[in-house]
C-alpha cells in the first residue's frame, strides 16, 4: 500500500509548530489505511481512503462506485477489523469521491529489441564470470535464446 510517504509527511508536520499538532492524527489515519488495505482486494485498496473516523465511524472515501459498493459489502468486516482501543470503530461510512484515489500503477515495459541486442553482443563479448552469467540469466527470461 502507498497511500502516502508517512516520513516526508513527519517531516513536514514536525517543520512546523502549528502543524505538529496533525502528526498524530496523520500516523492514526495512516495506521488504519493500512489495516483497510490488509483486508480488501489490492485493486479496492488503491481506489479507496479512509479520510477520517468521527465518533465511532470511519469515513472511507472510494474514488468509484464498484469500489464503494464492495467496501459496503465488507462494512461489518472492515469495521471490526478497524476497531482498535486507540481508535474505536464500530461502523462506516462510504462516500464517492472520484479525486481520492491513487494513480494506477504504471505498466512495465519490456527491454526493447535495440537494448536487447545490446546486452547479446556484450555478452558474447564478455570472459566467463559472474557479469557474463548474469547476463545470460536476464536474456533468458527475455523473448528466449
Amino acid at each position: 500500500m502507498r497511500p502516502f510517504s508517512l516520513l516526508r509527511v513527519r517531516g513536514l508536520l514536525q517543520a512546523e509548530p502549528q502543524f505538529a499538532v496533525a502528526l498524530p492524527e496523520a500516523e492514526r489515519l495512516f495506521g488504519l489505511n493500512r489495516r483497510f488495505a490488509g483486508i480488501v482486494p489490492a485493486a479496492v485498496a488503491r481506489a479507496c481512503r479512509i479520510a477520517s473516523v468521527q465518533a465511532d465511524v470511519a469515513v472511507i472515501y472510494c474514488a468509484n462506485g464498484a469500489a464503494a459498493s464492495r467496501v459496503r459489502a465488507q462494512a461489518k468486516g472492515v469495521a471490526s477489523v478497524l476497531n482498535q482501543p486507540d481508535t474505536p470503530v464500530n461502523s462506516i461510512k462510504v462516500k464517492i469521491r472520484a479525486d481520492w484515489s491513487l494513480p494506477p500503477i504504471p505498466e512495465k515495459h519490456d527491454i526493447p529489441v535495440a537494448g536487447l541486442n545490446a546486452f547479446k553482443a556484450l555478452e558474447t563479448s564478455l570472459p566467463e564470470g559472474e557479469l557474463k552469467d548474469a547476463l545470460e540469466r536476464l536474456l533468458s527470461r527475455r523473448h528466449g535464446r
